[in-house]
């Protein structure tokens, strides 16, 4: 199996977990914070779709339409994390603000079209492997990644969140 098949089926586990247990929550359970700085796990959900369809997959695009960077490499950080095939499990904080913060949503129905977005471009972005030209981008934190490395960030990333999501709900 192509690694680019692998990394897709390990995203649809995690995103069908995803789906399958925004049906379960309720209004309440999404909009509740457990602190006045904290996300809510509604703005979990925004997070995750809006980092996938505006910054990684954006990011996947990039690097499949260019060779610049070719050269750069992942930090230390950014080789740990591939390595090991996860984010590790620590909290970011970073203070709010209007670009960084996921506005809460407006609807649950608002998180099941996002979600449905984020599989289809996923699924869209398969086909742009086969022009991949071996560009890289930067990352604010693990260096410069190439198109898979963007692609299975994706996957990571929605894994990673799975324990904020019980933090939020055993608060």
């Amino acid at each position: 199996m192509k690694k680019t098949e692998e990394i897709h089926q390990n995203f649809e586990k995690v995103h069908a977990s995803w789906e399958q247990e925004l049906h379960q929550f309720t209004d309440a359970e999404l909009t509740k914070q457990e602190t006045p700085e904290g996300w809510t796990l509604g703005q979990v959900y925004v997070h995750l779709i809006n980092s996938a369809l505006y910054f990684h997959l954006k990011q996947v695009a990039a690097c499949c339409a260019t060779n610049e960077n070719a050269d750069q490499a992942k930090t230390e950080r950014g080789e740990g994390a591939f390595s090991a095939g996860s984010v590790p499990p620590i909290r970011v904080q970073v203070p709010p603000s209007e670009q960084y913060t996921p506005k809460p949503p407006q609807s649950k129905q608002e998180l099941f079209d996002g979600l449905a977005r984020v599989k289809s471009a996923m699924t869209e972005a398969l086909s742009l492997f086969d022009d991949d030209q071996g560009g890289r981008t930067a990352h604010p934190s693990m260096g410069y990644l190439n198109a898979l490395d963007w692609y299975q960030l994706v996957e990571m990333h929605w894994r990673h969140h799975l324990w904020q999501k019980e933090r939020i709900l055993a608060a």
